[in-house]
């Protein structure tokens, strides 16, 4: 829709605000078209050489990487090399970007009217923007956004295309490729096409390395990739992906050239474009095959209201000040440049540096007043009135603004105005009802996803609202570690070391749901627990925390924000431990896929009875993660069969971590239970 601005002045956002500016205020009063034809005064590279998308191709096939990986492939495979050659120039013809002013000038003029439509204002921090304008010229550029929408890609090309900054090339999923049409002009406004995963094909590795060092080092344009890997269907951040960002660094390590700098990007979002496929993407229902016709049928969310965003750019990070004193790149100086080899220490900065992206992603977010509300509606499951949501939630922002967040929060307006507006704005999730009670509304399941009983429809709402809760789970995770510890104390102290010990097995178990530095658990320990004590009440004495005096609204409030995935958790615990064993004696392997299956199956039916009141829990995403954390922890195990990976408990460890973890969270009593994957039954052998 076109948002009038006029609607209610009080509670939109100025133009100005804070370290923010809107950049779409000047296109709703100006001509798309001249816009879209207008000329750019774009800085380059120094270093830059001017040429077409063709040469970058003609350079990657005459280069000494690829050309040794073709040799390799034919020793290999036996195969001719004219054969490999044509293979080599297939893969590269499916990957390479084919970016064209034309082209730019077409997607500009679709894109501006496209974003006036879906959103109020498009906030970019004018500073970050500077910065990158005062390197562009000196360095090579990596930009590396957070990833929760399609709409992440367009947004960064759009902000690029409107500061007179040369567009970046970016890689995309395979998915869009497809589409007629779209993923041509995709191709064409600068995206490359990759594979989601390589295995063990070392042509298409080595020409993929190739296309993007070879742009690096002649800086072409800035580089963007999701550093996260893939789309966040949880609004929570991914654990770094690796191989995209040692491609990248590798020509620094090697001495191609003296710097690269990279650009952390925060894209936060008052409503998520895809947040009902997600939703049920999460319960299991496949995503819609991406399409032009899919996205032509989807026009009709043009008419809706998706509220503001804003873009933050961060520090950029000098990848050689970043690395002195812990890489020696001399050590490269006798191999072959195209021979993919990095050091051990090389590869533990890659793994740091990831890490360190996502967490800098994490502390530039923008924190919605529906957050905030978000995080008190999942604890309100039958509804709250607007007041009390008001006083729970103006509380709540206290906490999240001690923390370092930075809220969005107008700040002439009363808390029951600006949770009006933002109850307006997400009203496919929620309503006010007569006696001004806040409660959910039945939301109606994608078309793609068909035969959905009433169940996963009251998930689907949940897990709809939950997206927006996530988004700030991250502020208080860690505080929320040492909370649950003391809320679920038996004792009357708790020493520092064993509270640290419980912290450290919290982290190990929530460490795939949640992003936190390897090594650096001590020190984020001490800081949560340095500010549970300055903010939060919790109460210490001879290096011991009192446990009566400590157990207080915040340490309850950080404890139930985390249960539904402790729970979640335990009831997969619970699954694995119930499969009966084989005929050796040994625990059943399974694949992943019907391991996590079997456990939202075991959990749908006792959400049915009601012994669990987390709807959460039946996501995929959450069982996913919580099988990994155990695997790492040495609970489950894996094996492979015809290239086919399986796991199985380890009942004795397994059974330690269930009982462990059963001290953080109230659990029910759960009957013994087996499960029937094929008739999608479960068989509980006592009422539960």
């Amino acid at each position: 829709m076109f948002w009038n601005m006029d609607y209610d002045p009080k509670l939109v956002s100025a133009r100005q605000k804070d370290m923010f500016e809107d950049i779409l205020e000047d296109r709703r009063h100006s001509s798309d078209l001249r816009y879209s034809l207008k000329t750019r005064d774009v800085t380059m590279f120094k270093l830059n050489k001017p040429r077409a998308p063709m040469q970058i191709k003609e350079h990657v096939m005459k280069s000494d990487r690829v050309n040794f990986a073709i040799d390799q492939t034919c020793m290999d495979t036996k195969l001719p090399r004219e054969e490999v050659v044509a293979e080599a120039l297939s893969i590269l013809d499916e990957m390479a970007h084919n970016l064209r002013t034309g082209a730019v000038r077409g997607f500009a003029f679709f894109l501006i009217k496209v974003m006036k439509s879906l959103y109020r204002r498009i906030y970019v921090n004018v500073d970050g923007i500077q910065k990158i304008r005062g390197l562009i010229k000196e360095y090579p550029i990596l930009l590396m956004p957070s990833h929760r929408s399609y709409m992440d890609f367009l947004l960064m090309s759009y902000v690029f295309y409107n500061y007179d900054l040369p567009l970046p090339v970016i890689a995309a999923a395979m998915d869009f490729m497809g589409m007629k049409f779209f993923g041509w002009l995709l191709r064409n406004s600068g995206a490359f096409y990759i594979r989601r995963s390589f295995g063990d094909d070392h042509l298409y590795w080595a020409i993929f390395t190739e296309y993007v060092q070879c742009q690096i080092c002649n800086g072409d344009n800035p580089i963007e990739f999701y550093v996260e890997g893939t789309r966040s269907r949880t609004a929570k951040s991914y654990t770094p992906k690796f191989g995209m960002l040692s491609a990248a660094l590798e020509p620094y390590f090697k001495s191609h050239i003296p710097d690269i700098m990279v650009v952390p990007v925060s894209i936060s979002y008052d409503r998520i474009l895809e947040e009902s496929l997600y939703a049920y993407e999460l319960l299991g229902v496949p995503k819609p095959k991406e399409s032009t016709s899919g996205l032509l049928k989807a026009r009709k969310i043009l008419e809706e209201d998706f509220g503001n965003i804003h873009i933050f750019f961060g520090q950029p990070i000098s990848i050689r000040k970043y690395s002195e004193g812990f890489v020696d790149r001399s050590l490269h100086n006798l191999a072959p440049r195209y021979i993919a080899s990095l050091t051990n220490q090389e590869q533990d900065l890659i793994k740091k540096l990831g890490h360190h992206m996502v967490l800098t992603q994490q502390k530039h977010m923008v924190v919605s007043p529906w957050s905030l509300m978000a995080s008190v509606l999942m604890q309100s499951q039958g509804g709250v009135s607007l007041r009390q949501l008001a006083k729970e939630v103006e509380w709540v922002k206290r906490q999240a603004s001690n923390l370092g967040a930075y809220c969005d929060w107008p700040a002439s307006e009363s808390a029951e105005s600006v949770l009006r507006a933002n109850l307006k704005l997400h009203q496919n999730i929620v309503r006010v009802s007569q006696e001004d009670v806040v409660e959910l509304v039945r939301v109606a399941p994608p078309v793609h996803a068909k035969a959905t009983d009433a169940l996963m429809i009251t998930a689907g709402q949940h897990l709809m609202l939950s997206l927006y809760r996530n988004h700030i789970l991250h502020v208080f995770v860690r505080p929320a570690m040492i909370a649950i510890s003391v809320n679920t104390c038996n004792e009357e102290r708790l020493s520092i070391d064993d509270l640290f010990t419980k912290y450290t097995f919290l982290e190990k178990l929530l460490c795939k749901d949640f992003v936190f530095i390897p090594e650096n658990t001590k020190a984020d320990f001490d800081l949560a627990l340095l500010t549970l004590t300055h903010t939060c009440g919790v109460v210490m004495e001879d290096n011991q925390v009192i446990i009566a005096k400590s157990t207080n609204k915040h340490t309850t409030f950080y404890s139930h924000l985390f249960e539904p995935f402790l729970l979640g958790y335990w009831i997969l615990c619970q699954y694995l431990l119930s499969n009966h064993p084989n005929v050796a004696g040994k625990p059943l392997a399974k694949t992943q896929k019907n391991l996590v299956k079997e456990a939202q199956m075991l959990t749908a039916r006792l959400l049915q009875e009601g012994v669990v009141k987390h709807y959460e829990m039946l996501s995929l995403d959450m069982m996913s993660n919580g099988l990994h954390a155990l695997f790492a922890m040495g609970g489950v195990s894996k094996e492979r069969r015809d290239g086919v990976v399986y796991m199985y408990p380890n009942t004795r460890q397994l059974s330690t971590i269930t009982d462990q973890l059963a001290k953080f969270v109230d659990v029910p009593p759960l009957p013994s239970v087996s499960i029937n994957l094929h008739s999608k039954m479960i068989t509980v052998n006592a009422k539960l």
